[in-house]
Order: C-alpha cells, then sequence, then structure tokens
C-alpha cells in the first residue's frame, strides 16, 4: 500500500491553540502532541483539500504538507490567512514542479530556528529524480522539526481506535 499523507503543522508550543482552532473553524479532527515548536493535526472530511474555514481563523503560521508516495509532494505555508509558500512537485509520470509562490528565505527561517542546516535545502525543491529511501518532503519535515507527517491522514483515524497521544476534537 502506498502511502497518503495530508496534515497540517501549527507553529506554537501550545496544543491548546490548536484545539480551540479547530473548535473556533467549525471543524474535528486529531491532534497531536506539541514536538519541536510544532503541533501537528488533521481535519476530518476531504484530506487533501486546504480548510478554508481553519484558515481563516489561523492565529499564526501553518503548514499543510502533502505527500503522495507514487504521485508527489505538496507544500502550502500560512501567515494567518495569507499564502504566503505554496510549491507542488508531481512524478506520477515525469517529474513536474510547481512554485507557485515560492519564498525559499521563509523555509530557511524555519529550518534555522530548528538549529538545522540550509546547505542544499534548494535541492529539496528541484529534485531530478525520486527517491523512494529518502523522499525529499521527508528530508523537509525533518528539517523544520515535523515529528508527525509519515501516514499521517484523516483517512488513517479511526475514533474507537485513537492512540493515546492524539487528541479527539469533536
Amino acid at each position: 500500500m502506498s502511502e497518503f499523507s495530508a496534515s497540517y503543522h501549527l507553529r506554537t508550543r501550545r496544543r491548546d491553540d490548536v484545539v480551540n482552532l479547530i473548535k473556533n473553524s467549525g471543524n474535528k479532527g486529531y491532534v497531536f502532541e506539541e514536538a519541536n515548536g510544532w503541533v501537528s493535526f488533521v481535519i476530518k472530511g476531504p484530506a487533501f483539500d486546504i480548510d478554508d474555514s481553519l484558515i481563516s481563523c489561523n492565529p499564526g503560521i501553518i503548514v499543510h504538507y502533502i505527500y503522495a508516495e507514487d504521485h508527489g509532494w505538496e507544500l502550502r505555508i500560512f501567515n494567518k490567512d495569507d499564502l504566503v509558500f505554496e510549491y507542488k512537485c508531481d512524478w506520477t509520470d515525469e517529474i513536474h514542479i510547481e512554485k507557485e509562490l515560492f519564498d525559499i528565505d521563509l523555509i530557511k527561517e524555519l529550518v534555522i530556528a530548528q538549529g538545522n542546516s540550509v546547505d542544499d535545502l534548494e535541492s529539496l525543491f528541484d529534485i531530478i529524480d525520486y527517491d523512494f529511501e529518502e523522499p525529499a518532503a521527508y528530508k523537509f519535515a525533518e528539517k523544520i522539526g515535523l515529528t508527525y507527517y509519515e501516514w499521517v491522514s484523516a483517512d488513517y483515524f479511526d475514533d474507537s481506535e485513537v492512540d493515546e497521544r492524539v487528541l479527539v476534537v469533536d
């Protein structure tokens, strides 16, 4: 089975910020523990679409991360309700990259905030060949400090079998 992940990541140390964001936007979802200054979460509903009500209530920096193992990866970053970064890489047939709104300085800030090197950072966004062992999407997520991004999607959650580290917001 191929991985299909779609998750949000709010730059905060307070899990309650995400719980309030989900509730205030009229959504339901699943919230992970804070790690590295990020609280990761998913919204119940269509996993790969941006939830406009969520973004309109966004109190800070949100990363929307999508990884589809056999197809590509996407990254959108919002500062409150403003889209400030948008990147898509598709390798379904051949590699096709779209840098709609590409601010490498923003990415560098997020990487440096984690104490990580920005060396070869741009190469993650200009891939020539797809690496199944070490996908660029994973390398990016690790560089900015995301912990919960692999195999994370609303489609993978079941309210009756939620890990104790995950908070259900209904």
